[in-house]
């Protein structure tokens, strides 16, 4: 606990090289990952919601879908705000995938099931071939992974 408590990154998983620092938030002197501050306290709160309101299995599908696309323009698009924004709505379009697995008629698991786990599994790529791209760019991809462990001047 007490290297917790004097570690000044938390919750970081991006490469700690600056090359990320707009992907990190500091919060009480400590760095941490923006995306997992926002998406899955916004995915737990919604998970509670839906099971107080219990939507439909057709609602709970159909609103992840729309949020989820509505959150692809986090890659045509830029800024801070903006990025916390689609991350939000990234987690309630999770919390509503997670619902309407669970209350997903017996019959369409097969579809459904396959469905979201396509999704996210491409989702995932993109985003790492994006962050995969930075790292190409940078002058100290050759020592890549040990210069994300090396403190250098931020780049960018």
């Amino acid at each position: 606990m007490d290297e917790l408590r004097n570690e000044p990154i938390l919750l970081a998983h991006h490469p700690l090289c600056g090359r990320f620092d707009d992907h990190l938030l500091t919060i009480r002197g400590r760095k941490v990952c923006r995306g997992c501050v926002t998406v899955y306290p916004t995915f737990l709160v919604m998970l509670v919601l839906l099971f107080v309101g219990r939507p439909t299995f057709e609602a709970a599908f159909f609103a992840s879908l729309l949020q989820f696309s509505f959150q692809l323009l986090r890659f045509v698009t830029s800024g801070r705000g903006l990025s916390i924004i689609f991350n939000m709505v990234l987690g309630s379009s999770l919390a509503m995938a997670t619902y309407s697995a669970i209350v997903c008629p017996p019959d369409l698991r097969i579809y459904v099931y396959p469905f979201i786990i396509t999704v996210i599994v491409v989702f995932e790529y993109l985003k790492g071939r994006r962050m995969l791209k930075r790292c190409k760019e940078c002058p100290s991809y050759a020592s890549y992974p040990r210069c994300a462990r090396e403190p250098t001047r931020s780049e960018d």
